[in-house]
């Protein structure tokens, strides 16, 4: 005990462990390690003789007062940072002449400029050692934690399902009809057939007249009519599509796809909060700068004694010890990754917000073409010929999908694409390609070899009627410098480089955040339990027993919601015979949105009532088999109409949905059993 020194008494409100008084010795929770030294180095620091041959003390953490002080300092400079961002896009040609592009790496370099102002803020002092400096940031980091893992815990969950957003929509749908697939040569024909003689004469298309083709093949594809326009994160569009079951004999059917997916992305990018996404991304903005700032804090408390608890996981002793290390393994292996989504995430949330200010939107790199009221006299780029422009403007690009839109649609609007944050997936800004006024062909595709600006395509803008370029900022191998930067941030968020491999591993990737923030909150919880004197186990506090619920009410809540979702996704999807393409009527995609919406905050609501309300044991149980049920249900009805195993992606959501539900079956049991153990235990 003498070999070990004098310690930091154990501040009150403040993440430590344990205290020791000087030339005494009190009770010590954990085990000594060699030579007397705790295996958790630094909260246990020896007072060092100084310079003057004095005993130095180390500085105490930061007061509340001067804590919030710090904050409101650093939140200042990092607000600084982005509103020079703004300034030097307006000031600076260079910025000026890559558009919109310079204006979003600019904002990137200032979040990062700004999470490192923040963090310096509250650590600055006139100690220069780091395990004093870990001392400043150790309640801060921890409070973080409680305040925005819940919320996090949400993104990241509702995040590993965007990653397969469109196949989840395929997933959803029902077979498709037979014959739906036309070779390239014959879609000039069918297209006269059904649009009539006037498509390939000076007559001015009808009005919303927008045709996709979905390619199935090199040489064949399928084609179908959207009903409205699919706008970046917007709802998705009920279509028309074509089954060719003969010559001149032609079958339409109206498919109408699920919400779902697209709810499920707007849960991610808004954390989950119940707001319309404009007014959810401040806050989303602001969680990410503290999101930043636990994580560099993070890694000042872990530096002292990293490589003494390196990749080490203690499962006997105190609980405290095994939420610790945990936390810090988890967090150190994808340090990385959470600087990425961090930083991307900001910029996500505070584009839209800057965009204004740019005056790069007015001189871009590429010049669009008047905008025409009429067609020009000359037929429409056969699908074949539009193949071939694009395999000798970029032979590594590979369309997957050819949309001929020749009129606008009337739901299609300049101030709609800013609603949705779409700017940020274009490259001229104000203009927002694709553009809303003129006749164009948007091509979209994959390339194995360079990062995609989506989430799983590049895309090139051609003229329908000449294939001549558009816009090409957006093909993966044509695009400029600061362009291919920029792509290369969206990559890392979306997981849209290296294949399948990597969208597994960005699954996995985000399971581990969902644990992440799970643990940071169970290690906050056991440290702020209060000890009665002569009990063993700790105790509940109002404050952690209520937060504990909380905690694992809303994520548990989430995760019914999501699967509950996703059970009934299948039976929002519909496909009807029709009989001609003019006078339908879509059906309202926005009221199913507001319907799956207030089903899914009311699932949420019921589960945090029950976490108050009955035991949390029996809460969990009954929420993890509630879960494993609405898995289990919709593997069911996607096998009955024989989907299941329709593409090799549907196969595998089908395959990782069976497993998710067999674990959460598993969960769920042993929930029970536990539950009933510690029943008759206290019996």
């Amino acid at each position: 005990m003498d070999a070990v020194g004098p310690c930091l008494r154990r501040h009150p409100g403040f993440l430590l462990p344990w205290g020791v008084e000087h030339g005494s010795a009190v009770h010590r929770p954990y085990p000594l390690g060699r030579a007397g030294v705790r295996s958790f180095p630094y909260i246990l620091m020896r007072n060092r003789p100084d310079r003057t041959g004095q005993p130095s003390s180390p500085p105490r953490p930061h007061s509340l007062t001067t804590l919030w002080l710090r904050l409101l300092i650093g939140s200042a400079v990092a607000a600084l940072f982005v509103v020079a961002s703004c300034w030097a896009d307006r000031k600076f040609a260079c910025f000026q002449a890559v558009g919109v592009t310079g204006l979003y790496l600019l904002i990137t370099g200032a979040c990062l400029a700004g999470i490192t102002g923040l963090t310096l803020s509250v650590g600055i002092g006139d100690s220069p050692k780091l395990q004093h400096l870990a001392i400043r940031y150790r309640s801060l980091h921890g409070w973080i934690g409680i305040l925005t893992g819940s919320l996090l815990s949400i993104s990241f969950l509702a995040g590993t399902l965007t990653l397969f957003a469109a196949p989840l929509q395929q997933w959803s749908q029902p077979s498709l009809p037979a014959h739906s697939t036309i070779p390239l040569t014959d879609i000039p024909v069918v297209l006269d057939e059904l649009l009539g003689t006037e498509h390939g004469r000076t007559a001015a298309p009808s009005a919303g007249l927008h045709y996709r083709l979905i390619l199935r093949t090199p040489d064949t594809a399928s084609l179908s009519f959207p009903m409205g326009p699919d706008l970046p994160l917007g709802l998705p569009a009920p279509h028309i599509l074509v089954s060719r079951t003969g010559p001149q004999e032609t079958s339409l059917y109206q498919l109408t796809p699920s919400p779902v997916p697209t709810f499920i992305g707007g849960l991610h990018r808004r954390l989950g909060l119940p707001l319309p996404e404009n007014q959810a991304m401040p806050f989303v903005g602001i969680i990410c700068f503290l999101y930043g700032l636990a994580l560099f804090s993070g890694v000042i408390l872990l530096l002292p004694g990293m490589w003494r608890t390196l990749m080490t996981v203690r499962l006997q002793g105190h609980a405290r010890r095994l939420w610790l290390d945990l936390h810090s393994l988890l967090g150190l292996c994808s340090l990385p990754f959470h600087l990425i989504i961090a930083l991307t995430t900001a910029l996500f949330a505070f584009s839209p917000l800057l965009h204004s200010f740019s005056t790069g939107m007015g001189s871009d790199a590429i010049t669009h073409r008047g905008i025409q009221t009429t067609p020009p006299i000359s037929p429409l780029l056969p699908p074949d010929r539009a193949l071939m422009y694009l395999h000798e403007m970029a032979p590594e690009f590979h369309p997957l999908m050819l949309d001929y839109v020749l009129s606008p649609h009337a739901t299609d609007s300049h101030a709609e694409r800013l609603s949705l944050h779409a700017p940020l997936y274009n490259a001229n800004g104000d203009q927002s390609l694709p553009p809303t006024a003129q006749p164009y062909l948007l091509a979209e595709g994959t390339d194995p070899h360079n990062p995609l600006i989506g989430r799983d395509r590049g895309a090139v803008l051609l003229d329908p009627h000449t294939g001549s370029l558009i816009d090409n900022q957006n093909l993966p191998s044509q695009q400029t410098p600061a362009r291919r930067t920029l792509t290369w941030f969206l990559a890392l968020h979306f997981g849209s480089f290296g294949g399948e491999f990597v969208r597994w591993l960005y699954v996995a990737l985000g399971l581990c955040g969902v644990s992440f923030f799970h643990t940071a909150n169970q290690l906050w919880l056991n440290t702020h339990r209060r000890k009665s004197p002569g009990q063993t186990a700790s105790i509940d506090t109002p404050a952690t027993l209520w937060l504990g619920r909380l905690s694992e009410g809303t994520l548990l809540g989430c995760l019914l919601g999501i699967c509950g979702l996703i059970a009934v996704s299948p039976l929002m999807t519909d496909l009807i015979p029709v009989t001609h393409l003019s006078g339908l009527t879509p059906p309202d995609m926005e009221r199913t949105y507001q319907y799956i919406s207030i089903s899914y905050y009311g699932i949420m609501a019921l589960t945090l009532i029950s976490y108050c309300l009955f035991p949390r044991q029996l809460c969990r149980g009954t929420t993890l088999t509630l879960a494993a049920l609405c898995l289990s249900g919709a593997v069911t009805i996607v096998a009955l109409r024989h989907t299941a195993l329709q593409s090799s992606l549907s196969a595998a959501l089908t395959i990782a949905f069976s497993i998710a539900s067999l674990a959460l079956w598993a969960v769920a049991l042993h929930t029970f059993r536990f539950w009933k153990r510690e029943g008759l235990d206290s019996r």
